[in-house]
């Protein structure tokens, strides 16, 4: 498309005016004015891309004027050019972008347009690559402090020892980027569901969220957002009608969601772990206090064990004595009930290594049992 830059062009010289009117216009959008009072009311108006002034014109000063408008900083930047004498074009002062020595042929003239056209088409193309660069500049600052939100909760999410914790401060971060949110829990049968500030939660939200649960990863329905991951869904009722703001949005929440789902899962395996560890140590304290009865069951069945023995044959030498028995009978019977007291006692000194066993056993259970006691372990 040609670039036609919007120009004011001041003179009191109708006849330059006329002779120049027709080609300009095919170069500039021409705005023309015969007197300084039209033109200074005009510029106060709208600001053009170029000023073309006569220096010439009777009812002002209209170098003070250039002056007045290069000095003023709204229009400062106006590209001036200014038709002059020889003697005002050489003084010390002039500030002009260009300037046209009067008399002046028509066809100079057009050129000075001609040239002035090209650097005004630089101009706005360099301004538009400003535009551009402050754009991008912009959207990458808003992206950095909008990802910057998901990274201070990642960062802070470790402290949290309860999924409530997390969940208060997922929507504490997406608070911060001027969105309601509900946030929804769910595991092993149990389910917890909270909103920005502490917000009631209507039995139609708990609805919403069941339908949008089975829909996918990553939804946008009527200008809402939803992130489903197997723990955790967060909902976003209203996005921002920006699209390029809400394309960042959208990946930050999912982000956010992703963040949370693993902190979420990350406390249900520390809390299956510890019931777990839990359960064995339960079950070690069983076994030392069952090994440990064990042991001094055994010591009862070793002394009952040699009472019985001892008073048997105590019963049988009494009993020996009453049967009136020859001597060389009743001494071979006594000695063989001495042979069976002292093999008795070689079995007897036997479980003494069982003894040793089953004490190393319960201390060693004692150490891996710690503290922990039955009793203490079920109130958890």
């Amino acid at each position: 498309m040609d670039f036609k830059p919007f120009v004011f062009l001041a003179s009191a010289d109708r006849d330059f005016v006329q002779r120049i009117k027709d080609a300009l216009t095919m170069h500039v959008d021409l705005n023309i004015f015969h007197s300084g009072a039209d033109f200074k009311l005009a510029l106060s108006k709208k600001q053009p891309q170029a000023l073309l002034i006569d220096c010439s014109l009777p009812d002002l000063d209209a170098y003070a004027l250039h002056q007045a408008i290069r000095d003023d900083f709204d229009t400062g930047d106006i590209y001036q050019l200014l038709l002059c004498t020889e003697a005002e074009a050489s003084r010390d002062d002039m500030v002009a972008d260009d300037f046209v020595v009067k008399p002046l042929a028509d066809g100079v003239f057009l050129k000075k347009i001609a040239l002035l056209k090209k650097t005004l088409e630089n101009r706005q193309r360099a301004s538009e690559q400003m535009s551009y660069a402050q754009s991008v500049a912009m959207t990458a600052m808003s992206s950095m402090g909008e990802l910057g939100v998901v990274m201070e909760f990642m960062s802070k999410s470790f402290i949290c020892r309860t999924i409530q914790a997390v969940g208060d401060l997922a929507l504490k971060a997406i608070k911060q980027y001027e969105l309601e949110s509900i946030i929804y829990f769910t595991w092993e049968g149990d389910s917890l569901i909270a909103k920005t500030d502490n917000a009631e939660v209507l039995p139609a939200d708990r609805e919403h969220i069941a339908q949008l649960r089975p829909l996918g990863r990553l939804l946008e329905i009527n200008g809402q957002l939803v992130v489903n991951f197997e723990h955790t869904t967060i909902l976003i009722r209203q996005l921002p009608d920006d699209s390029t703001r809400c394309g960042r949005l959208r990946d930050n929440i999912a982000m956010l969601c992703e963040g949370v789902e693993a902190r979420v899962t990350g406390l249900l395996m520390e809390n299956d772990n510890l019931l777990k560890q839990q359960g064995i140590r339960y079950a070690v304290c069983e076994i030392r206090d069952s090994v440990a009865n064990l042991h001094q069951r055994q010591l009862a069945y070793l002394a009952a064990g040699r009472d019985m023995i001892g008073q048997v044959t105590y019963d049988f030498e009494d009993t020996f004595l009453h049967l009136g028995l020859m001597p060389e009978v009743e001494n071979l019977l006594i000695s063989q009930l001495v042979t069976l007291r002292q093999r008795m006692a070689e079995l007897w000194s036997q479980p003494g290594e069982v003894e040793a066993k089953l004490q190393s056993v319960v201390h060693a259970l004692e150490v891996l049992a710690g503290d922990v006691s039955a009793e203490s372990l079920l109130k958890h």
